[in-house]
């Protein structure tokens, strides 16, 4: 295996680590906001928007909570939402990081 291999491997890994916090951040920020709406089973709205195919799920639920107003966001709350998506942010850059290592690797062994 050569250098390109071994820089492959260690930007799919960057790239793997930044999904799954940006999914992971999704699911909690999803969460905290089905609850601060009072929505009835909030994980599982937070799951359904974090894991479905080409973020459907998000993109409903965001259509569906316009329904329901905040009822209960408290600051310690908004606190977390806000500081869940900086972590999103920085997942995503991970993300794109890994994969531009991962095309420039792949060009430079092809």
């Amino acid at each position: 295996m050569g250098k390109e291999g071994i820089f492959g491997i260690v930007f799919f890994a960057v790239l793997l680590v930044g999904a799954v916090n940006t999914v992971w951040q999704i699911y909690k920020i999803v969460g905290l906001d089905a609850e601060s709406r009072g929505l009835k089973h909030p994980r599982l709205w937070g799951f359904f928007a974090a894991n479905t195919n080409g973020s459907s799920g998000l993109i409903l639920y965001l259509i569906g909570r316009r329904k329901y107003p905040v009822i209960r966001l408290s600051e310690e709350t908004r606190r977390e939402i806000e500081s869940r998506k900086k972590r999103a942010g920085a997942g995503l850059v991970f993300l794109a990081v890994g994969m531009m290592g991962i095309v420039i690797t792949g060009v430079l062994a092809g």
